[in-house]
């Protein structure tokens, strides 16, 4: 697969935590889900409700990705009320504005996460985040193609299952 945007890559991280065809979910547990923030640079304190929120955020984002396929965004998601404990800060410097996570540990993984949103939303590039199609894989990928048109992570082997699948059904008698 080809690589994320920078702008994109802790966004994909987090709501590729958990693997739909393996059942592996990094936020399954405080402690799974304090070794998943360490490794992506979030040391420090999560508690139960940070996990329970961090599950829900990415549970939501990802059905707002399933919306990318065929562009119509999903009604009703209750990310408005999870995103408003979570504080976004705006930073000027050397490289002009930024906008930037606030706090450490869980909070400021999932502010830095929101703030990925923002600003892929901002130019475009939130659109081709998408994820796989297919039922058993549903892999979070960037859609790299001209027209933004990927439905799978990649055509084999998860767009040839689709299509077998489809031709049956076509094909399937009476």
């Amino acid at each position: 697969m080809e690589a994320v945007p920078e702008r994109l890559r802790l966004v994909e991280s987090f709501l590729s935590s958990i693997d739909v065809e393996t059942g592996r979910d990094d936020l399954t547990s405080l402690a799974s889900m304090r070794r998943w923030l360490g490794e992506h640079g979030y040391p420090g304190q999560a508690a139960e409700p940070d996990r329970a929120l961090a599950v829900r955020l990415r549970d939501q984002l990802r059905e707002v990705l399933r919306g990318h396929h065929d562009g119509v965004p999903p009604a009703g998601t209750g990310l408005d009320g999870l995103c408003a404990p979570l504080a976004l800060r705006v930073r000027y410097g050397a490289g002009g504005f930024r906008l930037d996570g606030a706090g450490t540990g869980a909070r400021g993984l999932l502010t830095a996460v929101l703030a990925g949103v923002v600003l892929a939303e901002a130019d475009g590039s939130w659109r081709r985040l998408k994820i796989c199609r297919n039922d058993t894989c549903q892999v979070v990928f960037y859609d790299h193609s001209k027209n933004g048109s990927r439905q799978w992570c990649a055509m084999r082997p998860c767009g040839n299952r689709s299509k077998a699948r489809a031709y049956r059904n076509r094909h399937r008698p009476g």
